[in-house]
């Protein structure tokens, strides 16, 4: 048991390295890999190594799950966890599985948001042996149908990030019957029977709107797109959802509908910036109040905001109190820190688990359509308790 965990270590660093339970995965792969590990040797229980390493219990579930899957344990129960394969072979004897190509169609590469996502996506490739092509579409519509319809030879997967534009969903319904097996990422399709990775776009909202109720006692503008896309439909529902549970039921006064079609952003040059000075301009010139609480969407969304309140001589953390989402690089190296709820252990994880889900639907160990939630948390920061 000792050789294989006394070596594993942990960096903790979740912005730079992999996540916990990736490390602990491919650290004890290798051990088994590596050394004379006979079949039938028994490793630690799940709650003894999460104790040990000060993780938590679905830390450990996940890697153990991800080395069953290896083919390199078995987990009989929650106790019983032992080697089932000496692995003292060839590389080329150990891979006898179907090499899968899989195929990302996105117009939002340059949305640091998607880039960072990407990485996961990568990261999941190159841990499966996977090939992965990056097509992006830019704001095309034409490109995007093209795309999906005709991802390029060999293609057995696709990871897409839809939008609900006339002519993407019979597009995409055409090549789920033609046998190719579709994933979403950070949102859905609701005509389309396909599964999807997402962050909890409503606890996103309502964790981020409960704060600001909480922190100063009065209701929270939504500031955000409100229709579409699938996630956003989510924010509102959480934002709605936090202010009816604190008594303000009279919402519609502080609702502000971002004011131009999520799928139009990659056509502008700074990805709706502009939009989102706008709307927050609006905002403030049409509700006079003496300070402010909002619900911005996102980061994004909220560096509009911050313009926006420059320009009218409001101030961030004392006349106006902003949560954005996603804990973007910048947010804490904003003029005010700004509060932002994140997707846990980090964006990467959107599309690492993306990647992961659709594997499982080309390799056969996953019949039926999921929609899986990755867990949030806000982080707090000046934008939103206030400046000395």
């Amino acid at each position: 048991m000792g050789k294989l965990i006394d070596n594993v270590v942990l960096d903790r660093n979740h912005s730079k390295k992999l996540p916990l339970y990736q490390q602990i995965r491919e650290q004890i792969h290798k051990n088994i890999t590596t050394q004379n590990i006979t079949d039938g040797e028994q490793l630690p229980s799940i709650a003894y190594l999460a104790k040990k390493w000060d993780v938590t219990y679905r830390t450990i579930k996940a890697a153990y799950d991800l080395l069953e899957e290896d083919g390199l344990i078995s987990c009989e129960n929650r106790k019983s966890v032992k080697v089932v394969s000496n692995r003292n072979v060839s590389s080329s004897e150990e891979k006898t599985t179907k090499k899968f190509s899989l195929a990302y169609i996105t117009c939002h590469h340059d949305d640091a948001y998607y880039s960072i996502a990407y990485q996961g996506i990568r990261n999941f490739s190159i841990e499966n042996e996977l090939e992965l092509m990056l097509i992006d579409v830019g704001a095309s519509k034409k490109r995007f149908i093209d795309a999906v319809l005709n991802p390029g030879e060999g293609i057995d997967g696709m990871l897409i990030l839809p939008f609900e534009t006339p002519g993407f969903e019979d597009a995409i319904k055409k090549t789920i019957e033609s046998g190719k097996k579709v994933v979403f990422l950070d949102r859905f399709l609701p005509n389309i029977e396909a599964s999807s990775v997402e962050a909890d776009h409503f606890s996103i909202a309502y964790q981020a709107t409960t704060h600001l109720i909480m922190t100063h006692n009065m209701p929270v503008y939504y500031l955000a797109f409100v229709g579409s896309p699938s996630g956003a439909r989510f924010w509102f529902k959480g934002w709605s959802s936090a202010m009816d549970t604190y008594g303000y039921v009279n919402r519609e006064p502080y609702i502000f509908d971002f004011p131009v079609p999520e799928a139009r952003l990659p056509d502008t040059v700074d990805l709706g910036l502009e939009y989102s000075v706008n709307a927050a301009l609006e905002l403030f010139k049409t509700r006079k109040e003496s300070k402010y609480c909002i619900f911005s969407g996102n980061d994004f969304i909220a560096r509009g905001v911050y313009i926006a309140a420059e320009q009218l001589g409001l101030q961030i953390g004392k006349d106006v109190f902003i949560v954005g989402s996603n804990n973007m690089p910048f947010a804490e190296r904003m003029p005010v820190p700004l509060s932002s709820v994140r997707t846990i252990p980090s964006t990467q994880e959107l599309g690492y688990q993306a990647a992961k889900l659709l594997y499982e639907h080309l390799t056969g160990t996953l019949k039926h359509p999921a929609r899986r939630l990755l867990p949030v948390e806000l982080v707090v920061r000046e934008s939103s308790i206030g400046t000395k």
